[in-house]
């Protein structure tokens, strides 16, 4: 260990001791606030290794002018601000052994010790977190919650953030983090400010989900996402609506999960991409909740593709864990999973406790599927007794509701007893449609606030609009007759172009009725032809074939009344796809028509297999994509 740094740092404040200290006056102050500036610079432009030094140097010299005899809370405060820049660049840029090693240094310095407890012991524990020291960091978390409350909420909601992080990723105690998060919630809505407030908010969702908490989950993440405004950054707000879309799709609800995921996506293109992978992995698991495998497998592989790019370790084991659980849906992919899952065990170490017990389980059900059982229960009966420990309820109720179906299947009664008495235990508080009540009744609030707001906007509004009423009185006048004109106008346009649409839709109705009749007549005398062949009346075959059943005028005047109402629309189609034949544009334009299969075959008097043919050959001639719609395409062009 190198403890060149934090000796000198020991002998700075020895010395401070035996000289005579000092008040800092008014000229002190401002170059302290201008150190804390430049360090704050310095930080945002990572700079890690100049704002190392310069942290380390100004510190000391701060402890110069420290009196033992005198409390000075200028001093203190920058202090303390100094200590936060420290801890904040050691976390950036990487150097968690570094960072252990100062700050251990520190905790050996009295004025440290006495006025900068909080930051210090907060700043440890995620150093040892961050650095694998499970046991260490908790200890010193379990110390920092032994203290007495940090008056200065301001300073107090970073702290309670960093060390409820301590106790999910070296504890694995959710309860214990929502207890931190909560007391977080409570000096914030006192009047505490912290800029990242919107991801405390978010992650305290995240947690009462994870222990179905649903309706506090609802109501954090709804009071996250109102509170939302554009000074606040958009990573903060991609975390409430992707937490808030998953918390939904947990609940069943996909179509509002879905919007909810996509809002999230929005506001995480404004931000370089912030955790759009994750959003990706949530959107795929909401498909694969409503069995739509086609889209599971695109948005994971898009995932993976995303958390890659960004160097996202994380993001991709979980992404792989993620992409296990799908495979294990379907049976022809069972192997692709057990491979998979074995390929990615070697990395679990690195990863939060809750995705190893994912893993676990998932591995353990690739195992049981392929005929592996005494390898894969134990590895569900560990993952099920890891989601207890976590208070995971969801992930329990997946394992025991496996390991009741096998002991059962091979009468290992006694087992299965004891996993059924421990999935009573909470299977009351998963009460789907409770659960879904109170959703609702969260949504109905968040909805008659939002309106209420907008109606005390309106009104506003409308005050100031008479205001100015009362003194443009004779320019509103005039105004208003123009738009009485014009609208009148308009009205007279509208309803004169509203007839005429109509009556080429009528047109287009009755040539495509004609064209039926034809098509029907046609079958007729396929019929007739049939019975004339089966008797060689040759005479009677030339009668009936000498009629001419799809007339080339009925088609002109079918695509000249189709040019009136969308006058635009074949030169886009073309301009977009010239290599179209007739026939295809004819099916393009019948298809907007919102024509069905079969319409379309009986008016173009062909078969639906020639109808699907043309189909075909139109989506290969445009370059379709297997999951786009041809209907969709064609349509485009109509607005």
């Amino acid at each position: 260990m190198n403890i060149r740094k934090p000796l000198f740092l020991l002998l700075l404040f020895v010395g401070a001791c035996t000289t005579d200290s000092h008040s800092p006056s008014t000229e002190d102050v401002g170059q302290w606030q201008q150190t804390a500036e430049k360090l704050t610079t310095l930080l945002k432009e990572e700079k890690f290794r100049e704002t190392e030094n310069m942290t380390k140097i100004k510190l000391a010299e701060l402890l110069v002018n420290v009196n033992d005899t005198e409390k000075n809370d200028t001093l203190i405060k920058y202090a303390r601000q100094i200590l936060s820049i420290s801890y904040y660049n050691y976390l950036k840029s990487k150097q968690f052994r570094s960072g252990i090693e100062y700050m251990d240094s520190l905790s050996q310095i009295p004025f440290i010790q006495e006025n900068c407890k909080h930051e210090l012991l907060s700043a440890r524990a995620s150093m040892h977190q961050m650095y694998g020291d499970n046991e260490q960091a908790i200890e010193l978390a379990n110390e920092y919650l032994q203290l007495p409350d940090y008056e200065d909420t301001d300073r107090f909601i970073p702290q309670a953030e960093i060390i409820s992080g301590v106790y999910i990723y070296s504890g694995n105690d959710i309860p214990q983090a929502i207890r931190i998060l909560e007391k977080a919630m409570k000096a914030y809505r006192q009047g505490g400010k912290y800029r990242n407030m919107l991801r405390i908010m978010s992650r305290l969702g995240i947690y009462y989900r994870l222990i179905g908490e649903y309706e506090k989950a609802v109501a954090i993440n709804q009071e996250a996402i109102s509170s939302y405004t554009d000074s606040i950054a958009p990573p903060n707000i991609v975390i409430a609506y992707g937490e808030q879309a998953n918390l939904y799709a947990e609940l069943g609800m996909y179509d509002r999960a879905l919007q909810l995921n996509t809002k999230a996506q929005h506001y995480s293109l404004l931000k370089d991409s912030f955790g759009l992978g994750d959003l990706y992995r949530y959107r795929a698991v909401i498909f694969g909740q409503t069995g739509i495998k086609d889209s599971i497998f695109y948005y994971l592989n898009q995932a993976e593709k995303i958390s890659a790019l960004q160097g996202s370790f994380k993001g991709v084991f979980v992404n792989k864990v993620t992409t296990v659980e799908a495979y294990l849906d379907y049976t022809d992919s069972v192997q692709k999973a057990l491979t998979l899952a074995l390929s990615i065990c070697p990395d679990s170490s690195r990863m939060p406790q809750w995705a190893k017990y994912e893993l676990e389980l998932h591995l353990g059900r690739a195992l049981l599927q392929t005929g592996k059982a005494t390898q894969g229960i134990p590895l569900i009966e560990k993952a099920a007794q890891g989601f207890i420990s976590m208070d995971m309820r969801s992930g329990e109720q997946k394992a025991n509701n496996i390991l009741m179906d096998y002991y059962l299947s091979m009468n290992m009664n006694d087992a299965f007893v004891r996993c059924y008495k421990r999935s009573q235990t909470f299977t009351d508080s998963l009460n789907l449609a409770e659960k879904m009540r109170a959703v609702a009744a969260a949504n109905i609030r968040f909805d008659t606030e939002r309106k209420e707001k907008e109606n005390t906007l309106l009104s506003a509004q409308v005050k100031l609009q008479k205001q100015q009423l009362f003194y443009n009185i004779c320019i509103s006048i005039t105004l208003l007759l123009t738009l009485i004109i014009s609208v009148a106008y308009f009205i007279n346009k509208r309803k004169s172009n509203r007839l005429l649409l109509g009556k080429h839709k009528q047109e287009i109705k009755k040539l495509i009725t004609r064209q039926q009749e034809l098509n029907r007549r046609n079958e007729q005398l396929t019929e007739q032809i049939e019975q004339a062949m089966a008797t060689n009346n040759l005479t009677s075959i030339r009668q009936l074939t000498g009629q001419n059943l799809l007339s080339k005028e009925d088609e002109n005047d079918f695509r000249q009344s189709f040019a009136v109402i969308h006058p635009l629309y074949l030169p886009r189609l073309r301009e977009y796809y010239p290599q179209l034949t007739r026939n295809e544009e004819l099916l393009a334009m019948l298809i907007c028509m919102n024509q069905s299969t079969d319409e379309i075959a009986l008016i173009m008097g062909i078969n639906r297999n020639s109808v699907n043919m043309i189909r075909s050959r139109m989506r290969k001639n445009i370059g379709l994509a297997k999951e786009e719609s041809l209907d969709e395409v064609v349509k485009q062009f109509l607005s």
